[in-house]
């Protein structure tokens, strides 16, 4: 065999190897994209608002890595359905078309301009980013290899003007307040 017919077969061989694990990579951000999902899905169904909408309105926001499986939207408990679109951080829609925001990876300056726009809706925040948590996020996603778990910070909870089940509260891990 030629050394050229070697340097191409070894080629396809790393090619071949180079795709099975980008597609390898793909089916696990598909698993935590609908591990994400479930979470966030379970914790609007423990969620109740002032106005009791029949369709919860959840608004994604800047860019995520775990919400394609979300962008689905769902039915809750009591046939309650989600409708879930993007929107742009700057859209004055945000303050009435939305009754939950799922922020991706904003950094610390969007998140804290959002929420400052938002304080006098009832509304429930949901976030990739563990830190918002911190800084005034109701729950924070922490995805994992083996599921998805989430932190919660009971002042912001308190603050929004919507009620979660005190067991989902439970599950949560607890973060300080803004």
């Amino acid at each position: 065999m030629s050394p050229l017919f070697m340097h191409a077969l070894a080629a396809l061989c790393a090619l071949w190897l180079a795709v099975g694990a980008a597609r390898a990579q793909e089916i696990v951000t598909d698993d935590k994209s609908q591990a994400a999902a479930k979470t966030v899905l379970g914790i609007l169904g423990y969620t109740r608002w002032p106005s009791a909408p029949q369709t919860v309105r959840l608004c994604v926001v800047g860019p995520t890595e775990y919400a394609d499986e979300l962008l689905k939207g769902g039915v809750l408990p009591g046939e309650r359905r989600v409708q879930v679109r993007r929107m742009r951080l700057d859209d004055a829609g945000l303050l009435s078309q939305c009754d939950g925001v799922y922020a991706g990876m904003l950094d610390d300056a969007a998140w804290r301009q959002l929420r400052a726009r938002l304080e006098s809706q009832p509304l429930l925040s949901i976030s990739e980013r563990q830190e918002l948590c911190l800084i005034g996020c109701m729950f924070c996603l922490d995805v994992r290899e083996n599921g998805v778990a989430f932190e919660t910070n009971l002042d912001s909870v308190a603050r929004s003007g919507v009620r979660v089940n005190p067991r989902v509260l439970q599950l949560a891990r607890r973060k300080g307040a803004p």
